[in-house]
């Protein structure tokens, strides 16, 4: 009986813990997260507004979000601890992220925020090797 009030509680507590999201599945590492979306090719982050993005993070830290306005913004990233964070003239909001079928889903704390995908291709994950020459993947 012990065993079992023991077991239950060791999942209770890892179920709660910030490095799993919900349905248990573990956050990428930041590193991960940001070594996937900064590869300088635009994704399409749907927000939870139902408003539609055009993101491009570059691996240097920088890149740009056109969105409903115009105009592209221009974003820094950096990786802080456990999250991927996104800096502009709006603010900044650290993210963490989930595999979900054709790219990732951005966690703002426990609710979903942006999901990023690509048509036609899920993000090259880093234990995957390219299909194509470094200059014709873009």
């Amino acid at each position: 009986m012990k065993t079992h009030l023991k077991l239950a509680a060791a999942a209770a507590i890892l179920a709660a813990s910030p490095a799993f999201g919900t349905e248990g599945q573990a956050y990428l590492a930041a590193q991960k997260a940001a070594a996937i979306l900064a590869d300088g090719a635009p994704w399409t982050a749907d927000a939870p507004d139902g408003k539609t993005l055009k993101v491009i993070l570059n691996k240097d830290g920088s890149g740009s979000i056109r969105g409903p306005l115009p105009f592209a913004l221009s974003v820094t990233w950096t990786v802080r601890a456990d999250a991927m964070c996104l800096s502009g003239k709006m603010g900044t909001k650290c993210l963490r992220f989930r595999e979900v079928p054709g790219g990732l889903q951005a966690w703002d704390g426990d609710q979903p925020d942006l999901k990023f995908s690509r048509q036609g291709s899920p993000p090259r994950l880093l234990n995957q090797p390219r299909r194509c020459a470094p200059a014709a993947c873009r």
